[in-house]
């Protein structure tokens, strides 16, 4: 560690404090060790490199560089004192990362969809929900609505799940959770669409049923593209178990949810 520059980088960070004193009372540091460090006559250990990094918004290998180098990475990034990331947020961040996100792609697809997946190859039925992808400041969320279920599955009636959409390659990828109980969890990639609006995309969509043994399980499963403002009465009042035998649905959804191998399928992929 180069002394002179980290007691010059650290006194950098400090100048956008009220004062030295406030610095070290808001960060809960000892006055008189900080001070040893701003003049150079200590050097921090690395927890406490790290708690004053955490505190001042800055990387460990950042406040080690040379001043003129720093000063550069300060001025397009002045630090915001006192607001301290914990490991979980930066986990989070990382996973979302929202300044990364390709938000052109987000905006073509947001709107409302229908999903379709079968749940059980047994039976000749899809489960149809509906979905709205949309944009909260920076962030895209995902809120979808399970309806009429009560009957064939024995849950309740009405099932809400919300949960955070992401861009990597230009695939979509969601994780929602069930709202109240926070039982039912799902994680669906998508791939996106090709044209400036979308009609269909498919996908895969991974869960743990909530029935029997609780499995882990992985199918297909495609979503129909409503448009932005569609008749949200209308577009509730068709979701639920939906027959394969009494309905006429489009061929490419029921290819696209159809969970079986072909010879040349080593493993699950999306139909289209």
């Amino acid at each position: 560690m180069s002394s002179t520059s980290f007691q010059n980088n650290l006194r950098l960070l400090c100048s956008y404090g009220r004062s030295t004193s406030d610095v070290c009372r808001r960060a809960g540091f000892n006055r008189q060790q900080f001070n040893k460090y701003l003049n150079g006559h200590a050097q921090p250990s690395l927890a406490t490199l790290r708690k004053i990094c955490d505190f001042f918004g800055v990387d460990d290998h950042e406040i080690l560089l040379p001043h003129d180098a720093f000063k550069a990475i300060v001025r397009l990034r002045p630090p915001n004192l006192g607001v301290r990331q914990t490991h979980f947020e930066a986990a989070l961040d990382n996973l979302i990362q929202r300044s990364q996100t390709n938000h052109e792609i987000l905006e073509r697809h947001a709107g409302y969809y229908h999903s379709y997946y079968a749940p059980d190859p047994a039976r000749n039925i899809l489960i149809r929900t509906a979905v709205h992808l949309y944009k909260e400041n920076d962030a895209w969320l995902t809120k979808t609505v399970d309806r009429k279920l009560d009957d064939v599955f024995f849950v309740p009636s009405r099932v809400k799940y919300i949960g955070v959409a992401m861009e990597a390659f230009q695939r979509i990828t969601i994780l929602e959770r069930e709202v109240g109980s926070g039982r039912s969890l799902w994680a669906s990639m998508l791939y996106c669409s090709e044209h400036a609006q979308p009609n269909y995309l498919s996908g895969l969509c991974m869960s743990v049923e909530t029935e029997g043994r609780h499995d882990i399980s992985c199918i297909r499963t495609v979503w129909q593209y409503l448009g932005t403002q569609p008749n949200l009465r209308d577009m509730l009042s068709k979701c639920g178990v939906v027959s394969k035998a009494n309905e006429n649905l489009p061929d490419i959804i029921l290819e696209g949810t159809d969970n079986s191998r072909r010879p040349e399928e080593l493993t699950l992929y999306p139909r289209i």
